[in-house]
């Protein structure tokens, strides 16, 4: 009976170890990580002004034409270093109160990679180009941010951010904004498995990821 007994938990207990590792080779943020290779990014932007120095006024008052607000959609053409490090160039419109201004910019993203989510961090800068009043209204930007995407497939993601962006056309003209995101990320070569070099962080990933 004893003997029985002992087999019985041993397969109950060979089951659930089965069980438990078939889920996790069918979680792709831990089967999958980003591959190197073109990544496309475009997302919807919108902000709400914060903070204004100089010329233009507070935030929401009359001659505040380019601090209250904007919104509009970016691209980045961007490129997979690794799978932590993105760095791309992007460009698109953005509208404001007072018209529009078409940003031309870099992009870093380092991203990290947890059981549902991928969460990083990104910093853009670049400038924001006036066509019809190149000289007058256009102006540089810095936005460091953070933000959330999710794998839908391997070559396809959904993701969110949030930033802070400061733009100024001269040392005594300034205005910040606290922006957000939300795109489609496409790339050309789809997410891999991640295998360790080392064996034994390899077995303690594992280890921990069943227990």
């Amino acid at each position: 009976m004893k003997k029985t007994l002992l087999i019985l938990v041993y397969f109950i207990s060979v089951s659930i170890s089965n069980g438990q590792y078939s889920a996790f080779l069918a979680d792709n943020s831990y089967k999958y990580v980003a591959t190197p290779g073109f990544v496309n990014v475009t997302e919807l932007n919108g902000a709400y002004g914060l903070v204004n120095h100089g010329e233009e006024g507070a935030p929401h008052e009359p001659g505040s034409v380019y601090s209250a607000y904007y919104y509009g959609v970016t691209n980045i053409f961007g490129y997979q270093i690794d799978r932590n490090f993105f760095g791309g160039v992007g460009v698109g419109y953005l509208h404001y109160e007072g018209g529009g201004l078409f940003p031309v910019y870099l992009e870093y993203k380092y991203n990290m990679y947890l059981r549902r989510f991928s969460p990083y961090f990104y910093a853009d800068g670049g400038g924001m180009v006036h066509l019809s009043e190149f000289y007058d209204e256009s102006k540089i930007f810095v936005n460091p941010g953070i933000g959330l995407s999710r794998t839908i497939s391997p070559k396809l993601e959904v993701n969110l951010s949030v930033g802070y962006m400061i733009q100024a056309r001269t040392t005594l003209s300034r205005v910040t904004f606290l922006n957000f995101k939300a795109g489609i990320i496409l790339r050309k070569n789809g997410f891999r498995m991640f295998r360790s070099d080392k064996p034994e962080i390899s077995n303690r990933y594992f280890y921990n990821t069943l227990h």
